[in-house]
């Protein structure tokens, strides 16, 4: 199915060999179609208004990606691109970047992306890291006899101490739960801790064949940690982290 005249909503490019129907609803409940050129086809929809940053329409954009990346390697594009209509679809995203986006979705082709993020109990991390470490705990106790205004840059090493141990554990998770997940995954990558619990926060690309097999090392993993960092495992995804260092295709 293609869209008819006026402007349309891009959510992604795929192969024009796996495109398919899709049943789920696009931005402002729109039906999603596709625009085709040089051996792709855009993911689009039909748009009306113009402000599109309403959290519906950024779930609305999620969804469409999600449901496509189950049968198909899609290359997602930065949420909020519209173009004018079909030409221009094929005329700005398509046609200039053929090249480019047919050897992305050669190399990521049979492929999702699982995410698996781990996050600390604050309370009990920052427990743990007192009780065993006898230097931190030592200067904790010697802070709490002492006046705020005569311990203020004792605090201000603690506060240093304790950061550069929860970095030593948080680096030292991510590393086991690599160790852990890797062999079930094409790559991975390590995104930026997004919270101050944050444990990890890892993507992987995962051949859609073998994902039950990743998905029962993610569970040993869990089994391994679950006393000290709750794991969430989201997926399959769009290779969002994959495509290009991470960056989205944007319209023109």
């Amino acid at each position: 199915m293609t869209n008819g005249g006026g402007a349309l909503y891009v959510y992604g490019v795929m192969s024009a060999a796996e495109r398919e129907s899709l049943a789920v609803a696009g931005v402002e409940g729109a039906e999603v179609g596709t625009v085709e050129g040089h051996g792709l086809a855009a993911l689009t929809s039909p748009v009306q208004g113009s402000a599109l940053a309403a959290a519906r329409e950024v779930r609305a954009h999620w969804r469409v990606l999600q449901e496509a990346s189950e049968s198909a390697t899609v290359l997602p594009v930065r949420f909020g691109t519209v173009l004018d209509d079909e030409q221009a679809v094929r005329d700005h995203l398509l046609e200039p970047n053929a090249e480019r986006l047919t050897e992305l979705l050669d190399r990521l082709r049979g492929c999702v992306q699982l995410t698996v993020k781990g996050m600390y109990d604050e309370q009990a991390l920052l427990a743990e890291v007192v009780t065993s470490s006898p230097s931190i705990a030592s200067l904790r106790a010697r802070l709490q006899s002492l006046p705020p205004q005569a311990a203020y840059y004792d605090r201000i090493r603690l506060g240093e101490m304790v950061a550069g141990e929860i970095a030593r554990r948080r680096e030292a998770d991510t590393r086991h739960a690599l160790e852990v997940l890797e062999p079930s995954a094409q790559a991975s990558c390590v995104e930026n801790p997004s919270a101050a619990e944050s444990a990890f926060d890892l993507s992987f690309l995962v051949p859609r064949a073998k994902q039950t097999a990743f998905g029962k090392r993610v569970r040993a993993l869990v089994e391994e940690v679950e006393d000290r960092i709750e794991i969430r495992f989201v997926g399959p995804l769009p290779p969002y982290s994959f495509a290009e260092g991470n960056r989205e295709i944007g319209g023109a």
